[in-house]
């Protein structure tokens, strides 16, 4: 069934625009819990809804086709939809009342449950599936909690979703909340909710890097979003939630944590006693854009103040130090503090900021023109597909200079600003960095090379 969702015209400029010349706008009026793109075509969107219904999108958001999963209606929510990233027509769908994750290798069009309902999978509300950078047909999936509240298990394969194993990983009956990736170690990261961080290099064996101490679990705090900068992977940002107001427990609850050490240490760096939901990073030439949301489970906490969390949308333009606030920015159609909560934010390679809410799914645009073709990112990561042909639009003349993230220096090579199309076929499968210099050294552009095998 094909959904139209009006939006309003606007003239758009560059990718990079600031706060004032960007503009929110309402992409789907029904509930939504997470939004991917297709990495290789980010005008392709998908959003999970609640009963069953996923969102696709082929124009960036204009227009919407609702795909049903097994049958209409129920509570099911898809808290995390996982495009293939060289594949891009196997998706991956899973989330909380689903019980299950299927998988499609036609964009949608057909479902086949791969981790059964025997499993009782029930997806954490953060990143729960991820691919290896360099083999993505091996992807994990961590559950929240195991069936009857036993540890939680993570789920591997090796063939882009059709057979699993099943990692029994963690020995303690704490729900999983969150996963992410760093790029200097391809580490996966693991965030329990109760504080608790792991790590593994070899997505097998894992260790325990962090505990944040969180009060109260589990009926306080959890962590239910993490992240780290693909340039400066030692750097992470994650969001810390609670449920009830911080004079339960007399200490303080919530908020923007941060780490320079790649997870082994978190300090507190905003909105100290304000429960976090979602939190996303967009790294820019000079600078580091984040995007935090807040969350509120109940309208109130038994007589008490609201929890703050509820209507929470900040923006940093500079890496946290200060935030713009567009609490009322969003078109919201409920007063209902349950229909303002953010479940998850999300950069487009193009600046746009996804962020999906139960009152719908909200884009903050840049507004650069609808009539400008998609370029490659002036900075960022990069994927390149077999064959390894990079088109950039070069913002500088200059030299071109590529390294691994060991340091060692690969090639030096001059090229003009403007669209430039390098070969590198010679490059073995693998992670790489670029820069593009000026005559006296200065960084014009920067990227993160994923070389897929």
């Amino acid at each position: 069934m094909l959904r139209l969702s009006l939006l309003v015209v606007v003239i758009f400029l560059h990718a990079h625009a600031a706060a004032q010349e960007r503009r929110w706008v309402r992409l789907l009026d029904d509930a939504v819990f997470t939004v991917a793109f297709n990495p290789q075509n980010p005008r392709t969107l998908y959003a999970g809804g609640l009963g069953h219904r996923l969102y696709r999108s082929y124009d960036g958001g204009l227009t919407w086709d609702t795909l049903i999963i097994d049958f209409p209606g129920g509570a099911a929510q898809f808290l995390d939809v996982f495009v293939h990233p060289r594949d891009t027509a196997t998706i991956l769908v899973g989330g909380s009342g689903f019980g299950k994750l299927v998988r499609s290798t036609d964009g949608g069009h057909s479902w086949q449950d791969v981790l059964a309902p025997e499993h009782s999978l029930l997806l954490p509300s953060g990143a729960s599936i991820l691919a290896h950078p360099l083999h993505p047909d091996t992807i994990l999936v961590t559950e929240y909690i195991g069936p009857g509240w036993s540890p939680p298990r993570l789920y591997r394969t090796y063939d882009g979703g059709i057979t699993w194993d099943t990692l029994a990983v963690f020995s303690q009956a704490i729900p999983n909340c969150a996963m992410a990736l760093r790029w200097d170690s391809l580490s996966v990261v693991v965030a329990r909710c109760d504080g608790a961080i792991f790590a593994s290099s070899d997505w097998q064996t894992w260790r325990l890097i962090a505990h944040l101490q969180l009060p109260g679990y589990p009926q306080e705090s959890e962590i239910p979003d993490i992240t780290f900068v693909p340039q400066q992977p030692q750097r992470g940002f994650l969001a810390v939630t609670f449920l009830f107001d911080t004079t339960i427990g007399q200490r303080p609850n919530g908020g923007l944590y941060h780490t320079t050490d790649g997870g082994y240490s978190w300090q507190l760096v905003a909105f100290p006693d304000t429960s976090l939901w979602a939190v996303a990073l967009l790294p820019h030439d000079t600078a580091l854009e984040l995007a935090v949301g807040g969350f509120t489970l109940y309208p109130d906490t038994l007589g008490r103040p609201l929890v703050p969390g509820s209507g929470i949308i900040r923006i940093s333009p500079d890496g946290g130090r200060r935030w713009d606030v567009y609490d009322d920015a969003l078109p919201w159609v409920e007063a209902d503090p349950l229909y303002r909560r953010v479940w998850r934010m999300k950069y487009a390679p193009d600046g746009t900021l996804y962020v999906a809410t139960e009152a719908g799914l909200y884009a903050w645009q840049p507004l650069v023109s609808v009539l400008e073709p998609a370029r490659t990112p002036a900075s960022g990561t990069v994927v390149l597909s077999p064959g390894a042909l990079w088109s950039l639009q070069a913002a500088c003349s200059g030299e071109l200079v590529i390294w691994q993230p060991t340091g060692q220096l690969l090639e030096r090579r001059a090229i003009r600003s403007g669209l430039q199309h390098i070969d590198l076929s010679a490059y073995a499968a693998g992670v790489y960095i670029a820069e593009l210099r000026q005559a006296r050294g200065a960084v014009c552009q920067r990227w993160l090379l994923l070389h897929l095998p």
